[in-house]
């Protein structure tokens, strides 16, 4: 089976919430760095946040490219704030 050939990403950034993104690597060719509200802070956020990144993975043209059994383009989302969280998280004592 031929593979794919990619010369260049299409999505450079896909975003999971405020924190929570994914970043191209200008310094290695085929890397993403995941960062927070900026490339010096660690991804971070709730498990709803990592469930909007990897939607937004899925819905994104890089998986179109190489995956397109994976593409989900309807799941794309804007969950920058949150604010359409499911669930309510209570810890136990």
């Amino acid at each position: 089976m031929d593979k794919i050939k990619v010369t260049k990403w299409k999505d450079e950034y896909i975003g999971g919430a405020k924190r929570c993104n994914l970043n191209y690597s200008d310094w290695l060719s085929d890397w993403f760095v995941g960062t927070g509200k900026d490339e010096s802070c660690y991804m971070e956020g709730t498990w709803w946040d990592m469930i909007c990144l990897a939607r937004n993975i899925l819905a994104s043209e890089n998986t179109k490219m190489v995956a397109p059994e994976f593409y989900k383009p309807e799941w794309k989302n804007n969950n920058y704030y949150g604010e359409e969280i499911p669930y309510e998280f209570i810890k136990e004592d």
